[in-house]
């Protein structure tokens, strides 16, 4: 049985399913870190941003320091972050602001298709069903609960939320054609999100893998996260590979300005990246390598391990020398080496 922890983000989650945060909620700003940078002086935007690394913050500061990153980095670009993404927790517990920089209609960035205009909807019980699945998915995290991903779906060792996603997979495989349809052609948004992760739970089948291939274009931030996720998983598992699906997509979103398109994007292609197929490698060298060194800077392992392998891979070092110099922390070593391979 394959089990790992868990890798989705507290509050990217509760941002996504408008979990509401009580008069109460703080947490404390560990780093800052941008992507995108494409030769911007970082250095002039920390400098015009206000100090908050350290500062345990409200819901409503953290609000008014997005609206000052924001400012700073119009002042230094010319135009506003492409994404001001706060991601929980590194292994302090703080959060880490991740901070966009780039212009999306750059050559290369990752583009979107044009939003959906259907009326089909899912029903009360899916909605009611999901939302629920989804505040267990906080509990989950919050207990550093494993997850089973063995069979193509996510299964919690957390027995509330495993119990709960059993019933979503039996959902999702007595109305696959209506969540199909919801998750490519829904004009909601948010009916659109929900039915990409119940997409996830349906059996494995073309229509499913393309169904979710093709929601990872969507123009909807949520709605890309749920299906990159289930498709990752669909990978873990053994069901989708190189040649099931366009790599190239995927490698594109490591260009995207959304912190949660390179997030899930890189933890897919370091999982394809295992075979070494020299199509693959190359591709990633040539569409997506500055962006890779970016996130493998990134002082969250959490969040930079993913690029770190991908890169180590694409610069041939032998796979036991890299699983050691990932851990070792060794980022520099591993970023040389992809810049100048043998």
């Amino acid at each position: 049985m394959f089990i790992m922890k868990k890798t989705l983000v507290v509050l990217v989650l509760i941002a996504f399913c408008q979990v509401t945060l009580g008069q109460d909620f703080r947490i404390r700003i560990g780093e800052i870190e941008f992507f995108g940078i494409n030769g911007f002086d970082v250095g002039s935007i920390r400098a015009s941003m206000p100090s908050v690394v350290g500062r345990e913050v409200s819901k409503a500061e953290l609000d008014q320091v997005k609206v000052a990153i924001g400012e700073a980095v119009r002042k230094v670009t010319g135009h506003s972050p492409t994404d001001v993404a706060v991601v929980c927790c590194d292994a302090r517990g703080m959060a880490t602001i991740y901070i966009g920089l780039s212009n999306q209609m750059a050559s290369g960035a990752f583009r979107y298709k044009p939003s959906p205009s259907g009326s089909v909807r899912l029903s009360d019980q899916a909605v009611r069903l999901y939302a629920a699945t989804t505040q267990l998915d906080i509990e989950a995290l919050q207990k550093n609960a494993t997850e089973d991903r063995s069979k193509g779906y996510a299964l919690s060792m957390y027995p509330p939320l495993r119990a709960k996603q059993l019933v979503l997979r039996k959902y999702a495989i007595t109305h696959e054609e209506l969540v199909r349809r919801v998750a490519l052609r829904s004009a909601d948004s948010k009916q659109r999100a929900i039915a990409a992760d119940i997409v996830g739970y349906a059996r494995r089948s073309r229509s499913q893998i393309s169904t979710l291939v093709s929601a990872s274009r969507d123009p909807d931030e949520g709605v890309r996260n749920n299906a990159v996720r289930a498709l990752g998983v669909l990978v873990e598992a053994g069901a989708v590979t190189v040649e099931t699906i366009s790599a190239g997509l995927f490698i594109d979103m490591l260009n995207s300005g959304t912190w949660t398109d390179r997030n899930k994007a890189s933890h897919l292609l370091v999982v394809l990246s295992k075979r070494r197929d020299p199509r693959l490698q190359h591709q990633l060298r040539l569409r997506a390598l500055a962006s890779l060194i970016e996130m493998a800077r990134w002082r969250d392992p959490k969040h930079a391990d993913d690029a770190r392998f991908i890169l180590g891979r694409v610069a041939g070092l032998p796979e036991n020398q890299l699983v050691k110099m990932v851990a070792g922390g060794e980022v520099e070593r591993i970023v040389s080496a992809a810049q100048h391979p043998r």
